[in-house]
């Protein structure tokens, strides 16, 4: 019973541990004051995302947060090589990530690591589907879709292309 015991306890541990964001992570979120402002949540499974999203061989992660005031969804970037970061939703516009140029990603039904060198971009034309266009995706990406009837209906890629965050539509 015993053994038992500790080999529950030892399971329980692994998967506990394998779910916590790593400190250095969290020494820099407190570190850039974001914690004034946002809150880690879990909302979507994983409730976060480790990569290296700049190219730079230094495992990054992107946290979702919400922001503290108005409970509005998003994430952060924070890049492992440094303090710099960035807020997607959570009350900050974001431009053209997502469906509109709106500060919350409440429409986010999952995410995972884009690996992928190649994207489809959906292209429109007066509201109407009229292709797509293969794109190249420099570095590793975040890829995130809204769900209708738990099916991924629409979402896009965002990426650093060593300047800025390029968002690829994707879908209807």
């Amino acid at each position: 019973m015993k053994n038992l015991f500790l080999l529950i306890l030892t399971i329980s541990s692994i998967n506990l541990y394998s779910q916590s964001i790593p400190l250095r992570f969290l020494s820099s979120f407190k570190q850039n004051k974001l914690d004034d402002k946002y809150e880690i949540r879990k909302y979507l499974k994983p409730s976060f995302l480790l990569a290296d999203f700049n190219g730079d061989r230094i495992i990054d992660i992107s946290i979702l947060v919400s922001e503290k005031k108005t409970q509005k969804k998003g994430m952060i970037v924070l890049f492992g090589n440094s303090t710099q970061y960035f807020v997607f939703g959570a009350g900050t516009k974001v431009g053209k990530i997502g469906f509109d140029d709106s500060d919350d990603l409440k429409w986010m039904g999952g995410w995972k690591v884009f690996k992928d060198k190649i994207a489809y971009e959906t292209k429109f034309d007066n509201g109407d589907i009229i292709g797509s266009i293969k794109r190249r995706v420099g570095n590793k990406g975040i890829s995130m879709w809204s769900l209708e009837d738990g099916e991924p209906l629409a979402g896009g890629v965002i990426y650093w292309n060593g300047k800025k965050w390029i968002w690829i539509h994707q879908g209807e």
